[in-house]
């Protein structure tokens, strides 16, 4: 009882955290302007260096691995200043925060129930896959982050929790935001030729990832410095991203735009390429200038703009780059995540795209991943 009592409370959690980070994100991403693209990265970095002046902050991979609980009011803030810097420009995604935040929420809740130390681990890592399936209105890849992607132990209490929070949450966003795609995807017949050249993107979709991965390595690696420092070095990453996407739009940001760019096929093919060059480069650097966010969205978005580049290029009609860009999407997402049924799912459920094209993006997403695996074996 006590158990089930902290699913359902965790799950309506995290829906209303979702729910707000979503609104949240949309506000301050509306106040347009190079003064207040600075104004939030500058906030954002006060705001990380007076966090981490005693020390780092705990996050959901550290609470699963140690069974420590994740700190309510440092873990909440840490997730708003990620919303905050992510809308106000830097290159990194918004899905952690609602995936921390509601992991943090369910940690205090499992505290208050008396649930043991193992259970706590479930419940913690089922509430932040229910997190990130509020804010994006996707209650299958929610469960699926929890069971494929977090490290903790399968089982069925597992099974039970993740998908119980993930429906709650989904649930009470669509209360709160209502129902519908994040994305606008055209009307798509199925044709045999989308399968065989969606198979071309496997290997381009496993080296782009691999090489995003490293890259992501590498940025982290090098952010570990004194926090003072997070004061200038937010809002300078900002500042770089705002002044090249005066240049080349959509930059900025999580890389929705660039999705739905991807997925409207209204961009030629040079838009493509030079996106596809520079989101993983200011991706890297907002992580080097030792900001805290996701990197699931803009993988997502640099695999879009490999699909339509490659789909431009193939002189493809828009429906069918559309596709491309959304294979590719996942392709990308499976490598970087190692999660490829998680990166599938997820981007057909953002989309709402053609039932049909699902098992495409398994194959493709799949068949990326072992690509990668065997590459990185090498090295």
């Amino acid at each position: 009882m006590r158990f089930a009592l902290a699913v359902f409370s965790g799950g309506i959690a995290a829906g209303v955290v979702g729910a707000a980070m979503a609104w949240l994100f949309h506000l301050i991403h509306s106040l347009d302007g190079w003064w207040w693209a600075l104004a939030g990265g500058g906030l954002a970095g006060l705001g990380w260096w007076w966090l981490r002046r005693d020390g780092p902050v705990r996050h959901i991979e550290d609470s699963l691995h140690t069974g420590a609980p994740l700190p309510l009011g440092r873990s909440l803030i840490d997730a708003l200043l990620q919303i905050l810097a992510v809308a106000s420009g830097l290159s990194l995604g918004k899905e952690q925060a609602p995936r921390q935040g509601a992991a943090a929420l369910m940690s205090t809740i499992a505290g208050w129930v008396r649930v043991t130390p193992e259970q706590r681990r479930l419940l913690v890592a089922a509430s932040a896959g229910a997190g990130l399936a509020a804010v994006y209105n996707v209650p299958v890849a929610g469960f699926l982050f929890c069971v494929e992607v977090l490290p903790v132990r399968r089982s069925w209490r597992l099974l039970a929790a993740a998908g119980a929070t993930s429906a709650l949450a989904t649930g009470i966003s669509w209360l709160l935001l209502g129902r519908q795609p994040i994305y606008r995807f055209p009307a798509l017949d199925f044709s045999w030729s989308i399968l065989a050249w969606a198979l071309l993107l496997v290997p381009l979709a496993a080296l782009l990832g691999s090489a995003f991965l490293r890259l992501i390595a590498v940025a982290q690696e090098g952010a570990t410095f004194d926090p003072r420092w997070l004061i200038v070095s937010i809002p300078a990453a900002i500042g770089v991203a705002v002044d090249i996407s005066h240049l080349i739009p959509d930059l900025t940001g999580n890389g929705e735009e660039i999705l739905q760019a991807a997925f409207t096929a209204d961009s030629p093919w040079g838009l493509f390429l030079a996106l596809l060059l520079l989101k993983p480069l200011l991706t890297a650097l907002s992580l080097r200038a030792g900001a805290v966010g996701g990197t699931m969205t803009p993988s997502l978005a640099i695999g879009a703009a490999l699909g339509g580049l490659a789909g431009s290029i193939s002189g493809l009609d828009a429906p069918l780059i559309a596709a491309f860009a959304l294979v590719g999407a996942a392709g990308v997402l499976a490598v970087v995540q190692r999660a490829p049924f998680f990166a599938a799912v997820i981007a057909w459920e953002l989309t709402w795209a053609p039932w049909w094209i699902l098992p495409i993006l398994v194959a493709v997403a799949w068949a990326a991943h072992r690509l990668a695996v065997r590459i990185s074996s090498t090295h």
